[in-house]
């Protein structure tokens, strides 16, 4: 029971749009010159299209009957596309700012095309992959791009993430490392293009 607990706290605490959260504030405080511009606009533009947007699945899903009726399917659903349509906007924003940062644009591109493959995998190709593997990985390889190796240490989430939805029983391995694959490989291209 404890077991399930803990593994309950570790899901909950790291979704897609909190390790967004993380990674942001950690760009934020690392070097803010560099990965913002020193535009605490910049900043809050990524938590707004990365965090705030894809967070509001979850209040939907548990606020609106008609999802509520659809438990966890109905949620997973919600959560990819509004996380999608943050993705996107936030892409879009982009185009708008006087000098996005590479670790922006690098980031930004990472959520939207790893987003789009694993809703491509997950709606047509029926393959249940990880939305949290996913949502952990990239970011992670990511952060070690932008802020350097210092923040390889975060690389011990992945397996505590991936425990938890065995644990949970939300998915099965090979769900879970196509989930994790799917950003490492997308988050490598982009980054090593970018930088």
């Amino acid at each position: 029971m404890m077991k399930q607990r803990i593994a309950y706290l570790i899901s909950s605490l790291f979704t897609v749009p909190m390790v967004a959260l993380l990674v942001f504030t950690i760009m934020w405080f690392d070097n803010s010159k560099e990965n913002f511009n020193n535009n605490l606009y910049y900043y809050l533009n990524s938590v707004l299209f990365f965090t705030i947007i894809p967070l509001c699945a979850y209040i939907f899903a548990r606020a609106i009957p008609k999802f509520k009726v659809g438990g966890r399917k109905a949620e997973r659903k919600l959560a990819f596309v509004f996380g999608i349509v943050g993705y996107v906007l936030g892409n879009v924003s982009l185009v708008f700012m006087k000098k996005p940062t590479k670790a922006m644009i690098g980031l930004y591109l990472s959520y939207l095309i790893s987003a789009m493959i694993l809703a491509f995998v997950n709606k047509v190709l029926r393959f249940k992959a990880s939305g949290h593997a996913c949502g952990i990985t990239g970011p992670i390889v990511a952060i070690n791009f932008i802020a350097g190796i210092k923040m390889l240490y975060l690389a011990l989430l992945i397996p505590l993430v991936m425990w938890s939805r065995l644990v949970l029983k939300r998915h099965d391995t090979k769900q879970l490392l196509a989930g994790a694959a799917t950003s490492f490989f997308v988050t490598i291209i982009i980054m090593i293009w970018i930088y």
